[in-house]
């Protein structure tokens, strides 16, 4: 009997084989550390500050689009010529999946403001409570995919976060940091497993057109 979800879990774990998930995610993290950082260096209340607070939503849409841009150009020029092109079927969202799906963030954009706005001993928790909301999300990741690598990646995201808020960094500027170390840290596991498929799936060579014998 033919075991129908081992082999669409198997064409699943075959997209993330190349490791430009990552890398491309990896680049959007940097971006995140990038604008957290900036955030922390303006000073609080100036015309600068505000402008980016409100820039928030913007730069989020704006790395969802870029990542999926990205994506599909390295594809099609790394991936697809070496081991061709997979396509998924398209699940929709359930109304109750779509409204728990939006009450969950909700709860954790509350939770989080929540956590910013008490005192300044709570604010130095935030790079380990996005170290720990990482390594969560990604560990759910690696259970539906089922690669190593992945599982390395939660257990990355968890100790970067409690490691920078042990050394004390401070909160925006921790949150920053954490952002570029995880960020980094999905590039070079990306670019890792890039090399590892390159290696294993080469490019096939063009084939050359026969000529017919001269008689």
């Amino acid at each position: 009997m033919v075991d129908v979800e081992k082999i669409e879990k198997r064409a699943v774990r075959s997209f993330y084989d190349d490791g430009l998930v990552e890398i491309a995610l990896g680049l959007v993290v940097l971006l995140l550390g990038g604008y957290f950082f900036a955030q922390a260096v303006v000073p609080e209340g100036s015309a600068l500050g505000a402008a980016l607070a409100g820039l928030f939503v913007l730069v989020i849409l704006s790395a969802g689009f870029f990542v999926n841009r990205l994506l599909r150009f390295l594809k099609r020029r790394i991936t697809y010529p070496r081991t061709g092109y997979v396509t998924f079927k398209k699940k929709e969202l359930s109304p109750k999946r779509r409204a728990a799906t939006v009450i969950v963030a909700m709860i954790i954009s509350a939770g989080l403001a929540a956590l910013y706005g008490l005192s300044p001993t709570v604010k130095v928790l935030l790079p380990a409570v996005n170290g720990l909301l990482f390594a969560v999300a990604v560990l759910l990741f690696a259970n539906r995919v089922g690669l190593v690598r992945f599982y390395v990646l939660a257990a990355i995201s968890a100790l970067i976060g409690v490691a920078v808020t042990a050394a004390g960094v401070g909160d925006i500027k921790g949150i920053s940091l954490f952002y570029a170390l995880f960020g980094f840290s999905l590039i070079v596991s990306g670019l890792a497993a890039l090399a590892v498929y390159v290696l294993r799936s080469p490019r096939p060579e063009p084939k050359t057109p026969q000529t017919p014998d001269a008689r």
